[in-house]
């Protein structure tokens, strides 16, 4: 665990330093990361989904793309040329694939051609929310389980994906983003202003030069233009890993001739790692308060929430007043994410800590927050969007009422386990928090 580890860290340090110059700051323990390039490595190991937001030419597109070609092994051309590029006259035909015209005109059959892009190990969608909503149904089924349909046609990659999505902040040009789209998405991060220093480089433009290969990359592309039928999925697949593998050897000698001593994890060591990361256990308190989180988070009086109604509720300063709600997805994107910080912190649980500091990029761009929480903290300043903070203040609010209710939420439990009703209920009624109802619910 340590050395690979030690690869990944070195890795991090290499995008850090060269390939992404963010200011924002994500610290866990004495630790301190940039998230876009953090977040950005663990989605590539675990075949993760990631958003992107930032202002017009803040390095959401370019990052993603220089992070995606270095950890996958794959030319900067070809990740390029697999990006979907999201607009209002975007097709099906343009992202996915195409009908054969020469077997459809000669013999009438249809016969599906697909794309560069379901075939790529990483797939960008840059801007969008440039998408409009009719269309955006047509990408769930892709992000969501990496399986992709065309006139009853369908690709089943046995290999995993990962996928980055930029979105710039609204503005007149951009579309609402379903909520279904957005919480197929693991985690969400943020570009920020730079320092004065950084920002010198970036004028100069950022050399990324070391990561093309068009030779390598043409070779790819043509490839899969000459067996991109459905049937030649797992050939293709086995085909890109093959070349990606030797590129980042060649990546390798590269950065070496220029004194940089890198190593890019194999395959097989990423499937390791994964193993690695699943196999981290999640601690007592880490538990204890998701189960607490997740039933203060729901409406205690319909099952559609409407925040029109939160106005003098009995339960108006809990945190179901100001944040829409936790998906079923979101959890299982904590918990992955989770374990993967607790990973590359080289801790061997997932304690609390890291699911403070995580749970905000989890949930922020999932669920609507209430206009009073976004208007009491919209004139702090802060290095945030008005919604990232605000998500982060609720959970620093509710983790407070659970220290409160801990011992007590131990108590209900052991109570639960003994079958005793009686001291459930009372407990329910006294103390008054929607954990404590809910677990009388079925009494």
């Amino acid at each position: 665990m340590a050395k690979l580890n030690e690869k990944i860290h070195k890795l991090y340090e290499l995008i850090r330093d060269r390939f992404y110059l963010g200011d924002e700051l994500f610290e866990i323990g004495n630790k301190k990361y940039l998230p876009v390039a953090l977040f950005g490595i663990l989605t590539l190991i675990l075949d993760g989904k990631e958003l992107v937001f930032g202002e017009y030419g803040s390095g959401k597109t370019s990052s993603s793309e220089r992070i995606s070609s270095l950890v996958r092994g794959l030319p900067l051309e070809f990740v390029q040329a697999s990006t979907i590029h999201a607009h209002p006259e975007q097709t099906e035909e343009k992202m996915k694939a195409t009908l054969d015209l020469g077997a459809l005109e000669k013999e009438g059959r249809e016969i599906v051609k697909w794309k560069i892009t379901p075939f790529s190990p990483v797939v960008i969608i840059d801007e969008l929310n440039r998408l409009p909503i009719g269309k955006q149904n047509i990408l769930l089924n892709e992000v969501d389980r990496n399986i992709w349909s065309y006139r009853g046609e369908t690709l089943i990659l046995k290999q995993g994906k990962s996928f980055f999505a930029t979105i710039n902040y609204q503005d007149i040009g951009a579309t609402k983003l379903i909520a279904p789209l957005l919480d197929r998405f693991d985690v969400a991060v943020e570009t920020s202003p730079l320092h004065p220093v950084r920002k010198r480089i970036i004028r100069r433009g950022i050399d990324e030069e070391i990561l093309k290969d068009r030779e390598v990359s043409q070779d790819l592309i043509e490839y899969i233009s000459q067996n991109n039928q459905t049937g030649s999925a797992d050939e293709v697949a086995a085909y890109i890993n093959l070349r990606a593998e030797e590129f980042k050897e060649e990546l390798e000698i590269r950065f070496r001739r220029q004194g940089l001593s890198v190593e890019i994890p194999r395959n097989k060591e990423i499937e390791t790692i994964r193993k690695e990361m699943n196999r981290i256990a999640i601690s007592e308190d880490a538990e204890l308060f998701l189960d607490y989180v997740g039933q203060e988070i729901h409406c205690q009086y319909t099952l559609k929430k409407e925040f029109s109604r939160c106005d003098g509720c009995h339960y108006q300063n809990y945190i179901c007043s100001d944040l829409y709600g936790i998906s079923n997805r979101g959890e299982q994107s904590l918990f992955k994410y989770a374990q993967a910080l607790a990973w590359m912190v080289d801790e061997t649980e997932v304690t609390l800590e890291h699911i403070m500091a995580i749970m905000p990029y989890i949930l922020w761009h999932r669920g609507a927050v209430s206009d009073r929480k976004r208007g009491e903290v919209k004139e702090l300043e802060k290095n945030s969007s008005d919604d990232w903070y605000a998500v982060a203040d609720l959970l620093r609010e509710v983790k407070k009422r659970w220290e409160e209710h801990r011992d007590y939420q131990v108590e209900a439990y052991v109570a639960l386990k003994e079958g005793n009703s009686e001291k459930l209920v009372k407990m329910a009624e006294e103390i008054g928090h929607p954990f404590f109802k809910s677990l009388v619910r079925e009494l």
